[in-house]
């Protein structure tokens, strides 16, 4: 048999754990569950990649067009390298209607040694050199200057060719 004082601190203890534990769960605790940090990443990985997806069209189309521009301002320094080594006149016939151009040489005949052709989007602008034509002279200056432009999308590069030393400048604008 179960002595009253025994019972009676049974009894005393059982009520005092109970208040301790409701007490515990009642506190309020602070920190993140996993579960909603996982719905937080879920959220920035969904939004990211809709941004990413919405701006990887627009690079592609920069790219393109400094692409573009770069073999054309090889092909200008390579006529104008065959203008100086020949000693005779080396040029770049612009076809914006075509959107092509062609490396052609003058001297003793018309001569086309080279056409190229726009792709990916990149379009020739009529330009304002004399019949649409770079012509380096057999010293590799250009008799007036003038600027080509490209475009791709809302992205054009203006290649602008000087007098004088025949030197090329590259100008981006982004309408």
């Amino acid at each position: 048999m179960i002595s009253k004082t025994r019972l009676a601190r049974f009894c005393y203890r059982q009520p005092k754990l109970r208040s301790n534990f409701l007490a515990f769960k009642s506190k309020k605790t602070s920190g993140v569950t996993l579960l909603e940090l996982v719905v937080v990443l879920a959220v920035i990985m969904v939004i990211s990649g809709a941004v990413f997806i919405g701006t990887s069209g627009n690079t592609n189309d920069y790219r393109n067009l400094h692409n573009a521009s770069i073999i054309l301002q090889a092909d200008i320094r390579y006529a104008q390298r065959r203008a100086v080594t020949e000693g005779r006149r080396f040029g770049i016939q612009l076809q914006p209607q075509l959107n092509r151009y062609s490396i052609i040489s003058l001297y003793p005949f018309f001569e086309i040694h080279r056409t190229i052709y726009f792709r990916d989007g990149v379009t020739l602008r009529p330009t304002n050199f004399p019949d649409n034509t770079i012509m380096f002279l057999p010293r590799g200056t250009i008799n007036r200057a003038g600027t080509v432009e490209l475009r791709n999308g809302r992205y054009s590069q203006n290649l602008t060719a000087t007098v004088g030393a025949g030197r090329i400048y590259v100008y981006s604008i982004t309408n």
